[in-house]
């Protein structure tokens, strides 16, 4: 039984442990069931303590969000703190594991991928960065993905800004470039000993870069290495990423794909897409049009053709190519 702010759980499962927390399915005495989060505090150091509570400020912030994880209450002890949040069914990195036995199903990248960036979105509205995206901080709660774990999260809009960190960083799996790189640099504006770490709104969209390339290959890009040397293969501009053909199962990737993918894995943080230019790319916001159309669309070509009886200069195709895709794009679906 657990006891938070006068109010009795009853302890059902324990979902997940890391580090230093525990995650119970808990249920009050109306039957409702939860999700309490216990953070314990021994051997800890001031800082970590600070961005657990600072957790809990973002949570309360973000409240509204329905994209977000709801906390429902908390409780801080000399020891410990304990956060009461809305459970779950299951979270992204058991859909992706159950997922590599089976061959690349484009339907579900874009699913999946859609519902992370409106998690993302929701977050980079509230000029805060998660900077610890990774699919096991995605739940599915109620048939919606939410985000969660917003440990090491700060209100930094932009990714020039200074972040201040010591030992608490992200996931090197789906850490950008920029966030290792100047996580081992020192700022001499930071307290003495401390490191510097630069984040913002690209280094989250390279982390969700991270998670689409998983869903198409079945592995982020970088987890050929091992260990130490995983973070030097992300910080070395040399250690190119590659993008094969073809995806789990031998299923064709669509250019479109890679395109995405590649948008968001630039290493210059300022080319890398934006959240909104990810989720209005072609791949996963595909073009349609009806078949009146393409009737219209050929026969002005085959009329055009016949009414010219020469050759088209390439100049003149490019400009008949433009307008037709402007006429496509104004029947896009977004």
């Amino acid at each position: 039984m657990l006891l938070i702010n006068g109010k009795s759980y009853l302890r059902l499962e324990l979902l997940g442990r890391g580090g230093s927390s525990k995650v119970y399915k808990v249920q009050n005495n109306n039957s409702k069931v939860f999700a309490v989060k216990k953070v314990t505090f021994s051997d800890m150091d001031e800082t970590i303590i600070k961005g657990f509570k600072g957790e809990i400020d973002l949570l309360q912030r973000l409240n509204t969000e329905d994209r977000v994880v709801k906390l429902y209450d908390h409780e801080m002890k000399p020891t410990s703190v304990f956060l009461v949040m809305e459970c779950g069914e299951i979270d992204l990195a058991h859909v992706l594991n159950a997922r590599l036995g089976h061959p690349l199903d484009l339907s579900f990248v874009r699913y999946y991928a859609t519902e992370m960036l409106h998690c993302l979105a929701a977050v980079h509205r509230h000029g805060i960065v998660h900077s610890d995206l990774k699919p096991a901080n995605f739940l599915m709660v109620k048939g919606m993905l939410k985000i969660i774990d917003f440990g090491i999260a700060n209100v930094v809009p932009e990714y020039t800004v200074n972040v201040h960190r010591d030992t608490h960083i992200g996931t090197p799996n789906y850490m950008a470039p920029e966030a290792l790189l100047d996580a081992n640099q020192f700022d001499p504006s930071a307290p003495e000993g401390v490191k510097c770490m630069k984040v913002g709104k690209p280094s989250d969209v390279w982390s969700c870069g991270c998670i689409i390339y998983q869903m198409i290959y079945g592995k982020p890009p970088y987890a050929s290495y091992n260990g130490p040397q995983r973070m030097l293969a992300i910080m070395n501009p040399d250690v190119v990423i590659s993008y094969p053909e073809t995806g789990l199962g031998g299923i064709e990737v669509p250019p479109n794909a890679i395109n995405l993918m590649k948008g968001c894995l630039q290493r210059d943080p300022s080319k890398r897409l934006l959240v909104e230019q990810v989720m209005n790319s072609s791949f996963l916001s595909p073009r349609s049009v009806e078949k009146y159309f393409l009737k219209e669309l050929i026969e002005n070509a085959v009329r055009y053709g016949v009414d010219r009886q020469t050759m088209v200069e390439d100049l003149e195709i490019d400009f008949l190519t433009d307008d037709v895709w402007n006429k496509m794009s104004s029947k896009m679906r977004i």
